[in-house]
């Protein structure tokens, strides 16, 4: 995946300036800077959510997407969340879901599951999908320091397991390092990348 981005704005507010972004399958790179600086816009223009930007985006990468929220299906129990979006069997759902501590909650629906719960079944449901790159958008926010501690030890295992690629949007330095993930600065006005 690549992105040549000549510039983002909306309406009349520049949010990014020039940047190239890059990652490929087994790269992770961490992208921090303040509130409101554009890190999500960016996340979502390689998502190919937000298709109005000036610049280019190529690759043929299959992309999983972690929100900051869950965003599951609340009508469908835990298995169907998994195997609904992506695809993935059945047997494969409940592999995954045991890999992430879920076990036997296969039938449950999301309100009956934590919010910690509830983001390691996301977890499982971008897993399942089998990205060559996973977009993580702040998922480890709002987590207590331990809950946060063990998903991100999560995190880096299935991404070690799978080869995946990695592009993380954070607020908190330390999660780079803990993911073995390049940190990567937006700043200016417009924002721009910094190594």
């Amino acid at each position: 995946m690549r992105l040549d981005l000549t510039a983002k704005s909306f309406g009349p507010r520049a949010v990014l300036g020039s940047l190239t972004l890059q990652v490929g399958r087994g790269q992770r790179v961490a992208l921090l800077g303040p509130s409101g600086i554009g890190k999500s816009t960016l996340v979502r223009i390689v998502a190919g959510l937000d298709h109005d930007f000036d610049g280019t985006l190529s690759g043929d990468d299959r992309l999983a997407l972690v929100f900051q929220e869950p965003t599951l299906l609340p009508w469908r129990d835990a298995l169907a969340n998994i195997t609904i979006p992506t695809g993935c069997g059945p047997d494969d759902a409940r592999a995954l879901m045991a890999e992430v501590g879920l076990a036997g909650r296969e039938a449950q629906f999301p309100r009956q599951l934590s919010l910690g719960q509830q983001r390691r079944l996301a977890l499982a449901r971008a897993f399942a999908a089998r990205p060559d790159i996973l977009l993580m958008d702040e998922p480890f926010a709002s987590l207590d320091a331990d809950t946060a501690t063990r998903m991100i030890a999560l995190t880096g295992a299935l991404l070690d397991r799978s080869g995946a690629g990695l592009i993380l949007v954070t607020h908190d330095p330390a999660e780079p390092a803990r993911l073995g993930a390049a940190a990567m600065v937006l700043s200016g006005n417009p924002a721009i990348l910094h190594r």
